[in-house]
């Protein structure tokens, strides 16, 4: 079974494959477009903004708990946290987007505000994003869907729960110029835990998990 402490072996991962992919990214953004840049779109002041290839990006969101379903207690409050994204844009309306995140849950601060205890929630998600047309220039709509492991642990990273989930949603991208863009996107996610104490009740359940994140955005584009 997949940990948290896999998971965070795992960033490694996100890194190599960025190298390894980046050189044949950048020869495929290449192929049928004319330089120098391979593009889907003008800026109308220079050179095209809305690129081909691999792409990058960190983001912070805040994360609001909608339902616990099948729980007899609330065992997770809403939170915050950040995500990091390894994205690759394969059509001028179609990308493939791998994301590795972490939001803080249920912080506990002692007298002077410092956080003492927390619970994290843990993602691995793989999606794909359908870039939309309409707006032209710069700005380009999305809507994005995918599955995810999801892992549930301590401030010790120690597993309470884990399970698979899936999330759906949209969101706007800006682009500044041809290497970076900042953006936005309001996704919900469903997470199915597979059975785990609840140490108010001591009663073994699987709940089910429906959370709701705002996430802003920045990527650099390869």
């Amino acid at each position: 079974m997949m940990t948290i402490r896999s998971l965070r072996r795992g960033w490694p991962f996100f890194a190599v494959l960025g190298f390894v992919l980046l050189a044949p990214g950048s020869a495929l953004a290449q192929y049928g477009y004319p330089p120098p840049y391979p593009s889907y779109g003008t800026s109308g002041n220079g050179p095209p903004l809305d690129r081909s290839g691999l792409y990058l990006g960190l983001g912070a969101f805040g994360d609001g708990v909608i339902n616990q379903a099948n729980s007899a207690t609330s065992f997770l409050t809403s939170g915050a946290g950040y995500d990091l994204m390894l994205g690759f844009r394969l059509s001028p309306n179609f990308a493939l987007e791998l994301g590795l995140g972490q939001g803080f849950h249920n912080t506990v601060t002692d007298a002077w505000g410092d956080t003492v205890d927390y619970l994290a929630l843990n993602q691995f998600t793989v999606d794909a994003k359908l870039i939309l047309p309409g707006l032209g220039g710069p700005l380009q709509p999305f809507v994005q869907g995918g599955v995810g492991f999801y892992v549930l642990s301590d401030a010790y990273s120690s597993e309470i729960a884990s399970g698979g989930g899936f999330q759906l949603g949209g969101g706007l991208d800006f682009w500044l110029n041809p290497w970076w863009s900042v953006g936005g996107r309001l996704l919900y996610h469903g997470i199915q835990f597979t059975s785990f104490i609840e140490p108010q009740i001591n009663r073994s359940n699987s709940p089910f998990l429906s959370t709701v994140s705002l996430e802003f955005n920045a990527q650099i584009h390869f």
